[in-house]
């Protein structure tokens, strides 16, 4: 076990259902809720983090790469628990980190600087773009899973994640 991941989950009613975020999350980016959410989501993980032991995975939208000011707010929130970011992962999907390029990699440098790991999500998709993600120096892709669905039947994308696997590695 590499690490676990931390998921969100709402509850709208004090003993209904949690609701996973693929519920929420539309109506919170509406209403321009989303990077304020990740931003509780760091906190929560890093309360995880001070009582439990091991590595925890978080995921941040693309509306956090993109906006200056919830990037800072991020940092400067991680920079306070100096002790536990070597355990905090950070993953933010692959279509996030092509669209705000630039502010993408402003980041990996704060968060790599205070000892999280970064991650790419939902890799493979935009290939294009794969040789600009290389040169960032993120600690690991995790691969959509397209690509390995059915990988053992499918020789084609046996071969497509052999390369994609190769190109990452490299």
């Amino acid at each position: 076990l590499l690490h676990r991941e931390g998921m969100i989950r709402l509850r709208t009613e004090s003993n209904g259902p949690w609701h996973p975020a693929g519920d929420f999350m539309p109506f919170a980016a509406r209403l321009k809720l989303v990077a304020p959410l990740d931003l509780e989501v760091a906190k929560l993980a890093l309360e995880a983090l001070q009582r439990e032991n091991g590595h925890l995975a978080i995921n941040l939208t693309p509306d956090t790469v993109a906006s200056p000011e919830s990037r800072q707010r991020l940092v400067k929130l991680l920079a306070a628990h100096p002790a536990i970011c070597d355990r905090l992962w950070i993953e933010v999907p692959e279509h996030g980190t092509v669209i705000h390029f630039d502010a993408f990699q402003e980041l990996v440098r704060g968060l790599k600087a205070l000892g999280c790991r970064i991650g790419i999500e939902n890799f493979g998709r935009q290939l294009a773009a794969a040789d600009k993600l290389a040169a960032l120096g993120v600690d690991y892709v995790k691969i959509d899973g397209q690509f390995v669905r059915d990988i053992d039947s499918n020789e084609g994308n046996r071969e497509f994640l052999a390369g994609l696997c190769r190109m990452a590695h490299n």
